[in-house]
């Protein structure tokens, strides 16, 4: 680790920090996650570095690179070592746009990469679990980057224990029994979508003690855009209410979702703005 010089604490955790440092060999600057090895630490420590190493041979520029990973000669601290996207977190990143959410146009673009980004690691054969704005990394040059996948696991696998941010997590996460780990992620993606166009979360909890969801189970994610007399652009409700569905098996793969002409980039942006859905639900 000699290599490396710190230059500041990006933040710090309860087993460990985020540490910014200047790679002397490379000379360029890195983030260095460094953690305390414990019994506690030690199956989120082998995931990432698993799930990094898998991505490792998956060339894409969604997903944020991992130069290796070190254990200092005492056998008390793991250190991963991450590239480093200038401008943070995208949930920070939205606090400095007007209302914390995306034009029409940059809520596309973003979701976008986003989804690109996650069908590379399903076409891994990984599941992501922790899928969020504050796990998705903008580089100096506004491109995004999906990391920290601490809680990853083989895509097929199914699970049993809820993990991740509450108000992210699919309705399955909340029951007893077993779940999916690839269709929790495009859950997740449909939440990633909503607070883009949004700011702000759509549930707290996307269980039956919640209203909001309740409501969207019911009657559907277009029913509450215009009952809340959202004005977003018609094709973003069809993607939310593709992803959106509270019964797993009915939510589309990546590949499908891909495909869907909300990810197609556009020849005329202005297009976006001119086909909305209102609050009365008119198509203008």
């Amino acid at each position: 680790m000699q290599r490396f010089v710190k230059t500041s604490t990006l933040a710090t955790t309860s087993d460990g920090a985020v540490l910014l440092a200047y790679d002397t060999d490379r000379a360029t600057m890195c983030v260095i996650k460094r953690t305390r090895l414990s019994r506690s630490t030690h199956a989120a420590i082998a995931s990432e570095v698993r799930a990094y190493d898998v991505l490792r041979a998956k060339a894409s520029d969604h997903i944020l690179r991992c130069y290796g990973s070190h254990v200092d000669r005492k056998r008390t601290q793991h250190y991963l070592l991450l590239e480093h996207c200038t401008k943070g977190d995208l949930y920070n990143h939205l606090q400095d746009l007007p209302m914390h959410k995306c034009t029409p146009e940059l809520a596309q673009q973003y979701f976008m990469q986003i989804a690109r980004g996650l069908a590379a690691v399903h076409s891994c054969g990984l599941a992501h679990r922790d899928l969020s704005l504050e796990n998705v990394f903008v580089d100096v040059n506004g491109q995004l980057k999906i990391g920290d996948f601490g809680l990853a696991t083989p895509l097929a696998a199914t699970a049993t224990h809820a993990v991740g941010k509450s108000y992210y997590m699919a309705p399955e996460m909340h029951t007893s029994g077993d779940y999916s780990a690839a269709t929790v992620d495009v859950w997740s993606l449909g939440i990633v979508l909503w607070m883009l166009l949004t700011g702000v979360p759509l549930v707290e909890s996307s269980s039956e003690v919640d209203q909001v969801f309740g409501f969207v189970q019911r009657v559907g994610i277009q029913t509450l855009v215009r009952a809340w007399g959202l004005t977003l652009p018609s094709d973003a409700v069809e993607m939310l209410a593709l992803l959106l569905v509270a019964d797993p098996a009915l939510r589309p793969s990546m590949a499908t979702v891909l495909q869907h002409a909300y990810c197609q980039p556009r020849s005329d942006v202005s297009a976006l703005s001119s086909c909305c859905l209102n609050a009365s639900g008119v198509i203008f």
